[in-house]
């Protein structure tokens, strides 16, 4: 015999306040990634919640996609990424090193045979300069190779 709620259901005869779904949350923090392509080197710039930060923060890594679009031959800028995907888009981009600012810890990218350089989160940068200054000469670093063979 067929249970009555699973008839009325079938049917969408269910009482209005029995008949509404629970809006789906997202178990994954979202992030915005950066893909910046050079000739021989491909980067990636990783925020996690970009869009749960204040507006200096947001406009921080807005210069710092500025900055990398700029130097870059091609980039790409990606928002709201779910955990689970980010590792598909870094296979696929042939990323090599990966800048990740901010909490990153329950992202699972070190199974990748990539550079990766966890950085302070945007609002501690811009707090303290030293630590700004850090991601820049980390960005400089990894781009020196790359620059001396553009020459």
């Amino acid at each position: 015999m067929i249970e009555k709620k699973v008839a009325y259901e079938e049917l969408n005869l269910l009482p209005i306040w029995l008949n509404k779904k629970s809006p789906k949350k997202t178990t994954h923090a979202l992030s915005n990634v950066g893909l910046y392509f050079f000739k021989e080197l491909n980067i990636s710039i990783i925020v996690p919640e970009l869009d749960n930060l204040t507006t200096d923060a947001k406009e921080l890594f807005k210069n710092i996609h500025v900055y990398m679009n700029s130097i870059s031959v091609n980039s790409k800028y990606l928002r709201n990424i779910e955990e689970g995907e980010i590792n598909v888009i870094l296979k696929k981009n042939s990323i090599i090193h990966i800048f990740l600012i901010g909490e990153t810890s329950s992202m699972g990218l070190h199974d990748l045979d990539v550079t990766i350089k966890s950085l302070p989160s945007l609002s501690e940068m811009l707090s303290n300069p030293e630590k700004k200054k850090k991601l820049w000469h980390d960005i400089q670093s990894s781009l020196q190779g790359e620059m001396k063979g553009n020459n």
